[in-house]
């Protein structure tokens, strides 16, 4: 679970850097500007920017693929970074349980049980997206 948070922090800092670069932003500016922003909106600003590029619709599109992708995966990673492990299930050791503080019953809090194949999912696409993020940024921007 660590490597996913680990593999998502440095998915969110790729993106910032990448963000900064396609406005044209030093990094130390586009922190500023962008930093703050949750990875969702991130990959909102990119969108916009390539599509408003010359030639960049195409670019554009592979964003949104990938945004949809980050959406996907961020409710796999949403119950480690909010709520509670609270262990493996008992009746299948392949999930890991997680206390949401959300009602969900009369005096029931909610329960998540996540697949152990998804959060090891999860955390390979964080990475790569990462990885594809870096290179895009050491390409456009190499000497920063």
């Amino acid at each position: 679970m660590l490597d996913l948070i680990l593999a998502w922090g440095e998915l969110d800092s790729a993106l910032g850097m990448l963000v900064s670069c396609a406005l044209g932003l030093s990094m130390a500016d586009g922190a500023e500007k962008v930093g703050s922003y949750p990875a969702s909106a991130k990959f909102r600003e990119l969108y916009k920017v390539l599509r408003d590029a010359p030639n960049g619709a195409e670019a554009a599109r592979a964003v949104k693929r990938h945004k949809k992708n980050y959406e996907l995966y961020s409710k796999v990673r949403k119950p480690i970074a909010h709520s509670k492990c609270v262990g493996v299930k008992s009746t299948d050791r392949d999930y890991v349980l997680f206390a949401v503080f959300e009602k969900t019953g009369e005096n029931e809090l909610a329960v998540d049980a996540v697949p152990i194949q998804q959060l090891e999912l999860a955390t390979q696409w964080g990475r790569e997206m990462a990885e594809v993020a870096m290179r895009i940024v050491d390409r456009i921007n190499p000497f920063e």
